[in-house]
């Protein structure tokens, strides 16, 4: 009886204090160029407004803008738990998930399912942290491996194809046959 307590209790401690290590430092890559960035130059930033030395080195290097540096690092959005836990374990989410660990995955890693596992593991740990909602900072130190890669390449591309679907989407739904389809044409 004595011997279920204390397994009971070190269920406890190892749950209550996880000794599992969070990310610290972001490996950039895009094609030779390699930059590094520790997430608490990150963090600091979006605390402070100011760049380290070597922020303002590599925005400067990425012909970046720290204001639009510091909105995406302070870009908070709604996770719950339950449905984002749901979602990253249905069919369209491992989808999302895999394509994301082309992005961002464990440095030096090349196993596709690690890096799904440790960007799910990032996701739901950030928002278990932070009640529910998450920002990048927040996903960093959650993510559960020492350092993270980025690739920029594919996160370039990425992007041009988001903006490129976002202006398609708002094309036909501003379009005229959007009107003729609903019938509030002014004919």
């Amino acid at each position: 009886m004595n011997l279920k307590y204390q397994n009971i209790i070190l269920l406890i401690v190892l749950f209550l204090f996880p000794s599992g290590k969070c990310a610290e430092t972001i490996f950039l890559y895009k094609g030779t160029f390699s930059r590094t960035i520790t997430i608490e130059d990150l963090y600091n930033f979006k605390k402070s407004k100011v760049p380290s030395n070597q922020l303002k080195n590599l925005i400067k290097i990425t012909n970046q803008n720290e204001k639009d540096l510091h909105k995406v690092l302070s870009y908070e959005i709604d996770i719950p738990l339950k449905t984002s836990s749901r979602l990253m374990n249905s069919k369209i989410g491992k989808v999302f998930l895999s394509r994301i660990s082309k992005i961002i995955y464990p440095n030096k890693i090349l196993d596709r399912n690690i890096g799904i596992k440790a960007l799910r593991s990032g996701i739901l740990l950030s928002s278990y942290n932070k009640n529910e909602k998450i920002n990048l900072i927040d996903f960093f130190k959650a993510y559960p491996n020492k350092n993270i890669a980025i690739d920029l390449n594919a996160l370039s591309k990425t992007l041009k194809k988001v903006k490129s679907l976002k202006e398609l989407i708002e094309f036909y739904s501003n379009s005229p046959f959007k009107k003729l389809k609903d019938g509030s044409s002014s004919n």
